[in-house]
C-alpha cells in the first residue's frame, strides 16, 4: 500500500473534475486513487482515454442539466412504486381521487423529464463507435446502444416534448420502463453512462493542460519538464538519472519540498494510469510509493520526529529487502537529530540505499559535510535547487540543475529582518 498522506493527492482530484453529477465524481475519484498492479494494468487503464483523444471525442462534452439527473433517478425509483392499470382499464379511473389526480400528473411530469433525458443521452451515444475502444468498454457502449434500440426513445419524444400523451402510451411506457427493461439493465446503463462522464472528464483535462500518460520502463528515471499541477504559475524542471539516490539541496525557500510533491504527484498519478502533468514521464514501475515530507511527532505513540523518520526509513528497508521496487522522498531526513548524528547516519544511509538492487530514494538535506564524505559515482546523484544572491537578497529560480547547492541564505535572511539589531537592543543598558 502506498504511504503517499504527504502528497495530498485528493486536492488533486478537482483539476481533473468537470463532471456534471455525483455519481460520476465518485467514479473519478476512485479512478484517481485505484492503482493496478502492474504495467499491462497501467496500460489497460489507460486506454480509454487515450480512444477519447485519439479519436476526439474529448472535444464534445455529455451536456445536461444537474437538475435533470437528479429528478430522473429520483423518478425511476418511484417508479417501482406505481401500480399499473389492469389491461383496457382507463388510467384516470385509477387516480380517481384528486390527490391521486395530482400523483398522474407527477407521473407524466416525471416521465416527459425521463425521455428528455434519455432522449438526450441516445443521441450523444448514437454518435460513438464502440469499436474505438478496448474489448470491456466496447462491450458496455454496445449494451446501452441496444437498450436505447429497445425504448425507442423517437417514437415517444414528440409526445413527451407537448405533453400529450394518451392513456394507452402511458400505460405502454410504465409497462416499458418497469417490465420489459430489468433492473440489471438500468445499473448497466448507469453505471456506463457516468463511467464515460469521469474518463471523458480526465482525458479533456489532459489535452487541455498538455498532460502525457507515463510509459514504463526498466532504464533509467525521466521525467521532462514536470510541474505540480495545484501551482498556478509553475517552474518546469526535468530529470534524468540512473542513480539509486538522489540528493537534493538548496537553500531554504528555494523550493525544494514542493519540487519533491511535483516529482512524488508524477509518480503516483503515472501509476493510476492518469494523464501526469509532464511532457514525457518514462519511469521504472514501482511496487511501493511513499513520501516523508510533512513528518510530525505522534503523540499518541510517543514517537518524537526523528523516531518517525526511522520508523518511515526502516519500514522502506524493510520493502526493499524482501524485494520490492520502491520509490522513496524523504525530506529533510534526521533533520529530527543534532547535526553530528545526523551527518554520520545520512552517510550511512546513502551508502547503502545507493549498492540496492532497484528503487528510487530521494533526499532532500541541508547537511553540507556529506559532499566531502560522499564518494563520486557511487550510485547516488546530487541536484540542487538555484538560489543566487541579488542587491542583498536571495533570487529564487525554482530551478532545478545537477551539482551541489552550496549558497547558504539563513545569515542573510536573519540580518535582513534586522534581527541582529534587536538582539543588542539591550547591550547599552548593562
Amino acid at each position: 500500500m502506498p504511504d503517499i498522506n504527504d502528497l495530498n493527492i485528493r486536492e488533486l482530484i478537482p483539476v481533473y473534475d468537470t463532471t456534471r453529477n455525483p455519481d460520476a465524481r465518485e467514479v473519478l475519484t476512485a479512478l484517481m486513487l485505484e492503482l493496478p498492479g502492474s504495467p499491462e494494468l497501467i496500460y489497460k487503464k489507460q486506454e480509454v482515454m487515450k480512444a477519447m483523444i485519439h479519436h476526439g471525442y474529448y472535444r464534445t462534452p455529455l451536456e445536461y442539466s444537474r437538475v435533470d439527473y437528479a429528478e430522473v433517478q429520483a423518478f425511476l425509483h418511484r417508479l417501482e412504486q406505481v401500480e399499473l392499470p389492469a389491461a383496457g382499464e382507463v388510467l384516470f379511473r385509477v387516480f380517481h381521487y384528486k390527490t391521486l389526480r395530482d400523483d398522474l400528473y407527477r407521473l407524466l411530469a416525471g416521465l416527459r423529464q425521463l425521455i428528455g433525458f434519455l432522449d438526450v443521452a441516445d443521441r450523444y451515444f448514437s454518435i460513438i463507435n464502440p469499436a474505438h475502444f478496448p474489448p470491456d468498454f466496447r462491450q458496455q457502449l454496445m449494451l446501452i446502444q441496444d437498450l436505447f434500440r429497445k425504448m425507442q426513445l423517437p417514437s415517444w419524444k414528440i409526445a413527451a416534448r407537448n405533453g400529450t400523451f394518451a392513456a394507452r402510451e402511458v400505460r405502454r411506457l410504465l409497462q416499458l420502463f418497469r417490465q420489459e427493461i430489468s433492473v440489471p439493465e438500468w445499473m448497466a446503463f448507469w453505471q456506463t453512462f457516468n463511467y464515460w462522464e469521469a474518463w471523458l472528464s480526465i482525458a479533456h483535462t489532459a489535452v487541455k493542460l498538455e498532460l502525457s500518460f507515463a510509459t514504463f520502463t526498466t532504464g533509467s528515471f525521466t521525467l521532462e519538464d514536470f510541474y505540480h499541477l495545484l501551482l498556478k504559475q509553475p517552474v518546469r524542471n526535468s530529470i534524468d538519472t540512473d542513480a539509486r539516490v538522489i540528493l537534493l539541496t538548496g537553500a531554504n525557500m528555494s523550493g525544494k519540498s514542493t519540487l519533491l510533491k511535483a516529482i512524488g504527484c508524477c509518480v503516483y498519478l503515472a501509476h493510476a494510469g492518469m494523464p501526469v502533468p509532464a511532457r514525457v514521464c518514462r519511469i521504472p514501475f514501482y511496487n511501493e510509493i511513499s513520501a516523508a515530507i510533512n513528518l510530525r511527532d505522534d503523540l499518541q505513540s510517543g514517537y518524537s520526529h526523528f523516531m518517525m523518520e526511522v520508523q518511515q526509513l526502516k519500514r522502506t528497508l524493510q520493502l526493499a529487502g524482501a524485494g520490492r521496487n520502491c520509490f522513496a522522498i524523504f525530506d529533510e531526513l534526521f533533520r529530527g537529530t543534532n547535526a553530528d548524528d545526523a551527518t554520520d547516519i545520512s552517510l550511512q544511509t546513502i551508502r547503502g540505499l545507493a549498492t540496492s538492487p532497484q528503487g528510487l530514494f530521494i533526499i532532500s538535506t541541508h547537511l553540507h559535510a556529506l559532499e566531502n564524505l560522499l564518494a563520486p559515482n557511487a550510485g547516488w546523484q546530487a541536484m540542487h535547487m538555484v538560489c543566487e544572491p541579488g542587491d542583498g537578497l536571495p533570487r529564487f529560480a525554482y530551478r532545478l540543475r545537477e551539482g551541489w547547492g552550496r549558497l547558504k541564505i539563513g545569515r542573510i535572511i536573519f540580518e535582513q529582518e534586522g534581527l541582529p539589531a534587536m538582539l543588542n537592543q539591550w547591550k547599552s543598558l548593562t
